[in-house]
């Protein structure tokens, strides 16, 4: 008939039997329970988060009383300092016989003075033909090609001032050389990456040059071009050039000789003296 029902095959013992811990219901040929067999069944992780727990808060009881103790404590001082009186200038009240020098007195520097002063001097012998402050138009005007543009570039830096000493040694060499003071030394060492960055080209020296010594690569560079400058009508001239940076400052050398080639001993001496100078 279609609606009767059939009764399963019954199973042999042990044979495909349910788990007693894994089934809902006991198997019917289980033993019947006792009264020990019938407590609830342990909920697993419940253990492990009771003891994590009470770790958290051991270690936040413990930080807490250390710290306590710790604040009782007094405060250990701090060692002496090897000079206990600073000398430093008194400060004055500005009237008609102070400058701006005077009034900053403490936040005067060696570079905030007259920056002619840190040129240096001509050798003996040769010719100072100028010796002084330029403005970064003129000054813009006689070094770059592109002026508008060496203009833009410098004052983009800004830069604040600069000063320019140029002499002659007889009738064969000339020596220029520029201090440029800018507002930081962000400005300096933007200014002597930017310069330093073609020298090495065909533009430029068409060489790598050589590290200024006692000092740190890449604070100091000169070059003496590969090729001499030959125009028609003029006679050859060799070329070398040093730039350097010191804080705020950057320092570009130029050194030209009409009658022969130039000594890179002479340029890096001359480099380094001006640097020892700043």
């Amino acid at each position: 008939m279609k609606d009767e029902q059939t009764i399963p095959e019954l199973r042999k013992e042990g044979e495909n039997a349910p788990d007693s811990d894994s089934s809902e219901f006991p198997a019917a040929n289980a033993p019947a329970a006792t009264l020990g067999d019938a407590r609830p069944r342990r909920r697993r992780g419940r253990t492990a988060l009771l003891i994590a727990v009470a770790a958290v808060l051991g270690s936040g009881a413990g930080l807490a009383a250390g710290y306590g103790v710790q604040y009782q404590r007094p405060a250990t001082p701090l060692a002496p300092l090897a000079q206990q009186k600073l000398v430093t200038p008194k400060p004055i009240a500005a009237d008609g016989s102070t400058t701006f020098r005077s009034v900053n007195a403490n936040r005067w520097d060696k570079s905030d003075d007259d920056l002619t002063k840190m040129l240096l001097e001509a050798p003996k012998g040769a010719e100072q033909v100028s010796r002084s402050y330029e403005s970064v138009g003129d000054w813009s005007a006689e070094w770059f090609d592109n002026p508008a543009r060496g203009f833009r570039s410098v004052a983009s830096t800004d830069v604040r001032r600069i000063a320019v000493s140029h002499w002659y040694a007889g009738d064969r060499v000339t020596v220029v050389i520029t201090l440029l003071q800018f507002r930081d030394r962000l400005g300096a060492e933007k200014y002597t990456r930017e310069q330093s960055g073609y020298m090495p080209g065909d533009k430029g020296a068409g060489n790598q040059g050589v590290p200024l010594p006692d000092g740190p690569r890449g604070f100091g560079h000169a070059w003496v071009y590969s090729k001499p400058h030959q125009k028609p009508g003029y006679m050859p001239v060799h070329e070398a050039r040093a730039i350097a940076r010191v804080g705020n400052i950057a320092m570009y050398m130029e050194y030209l000789d009409n009658t022969g080639t130039v000594s890179e001993k002479d340029i890096v001496d001359l480099a380094e003296r001006q640097v020892e100078q700043l």
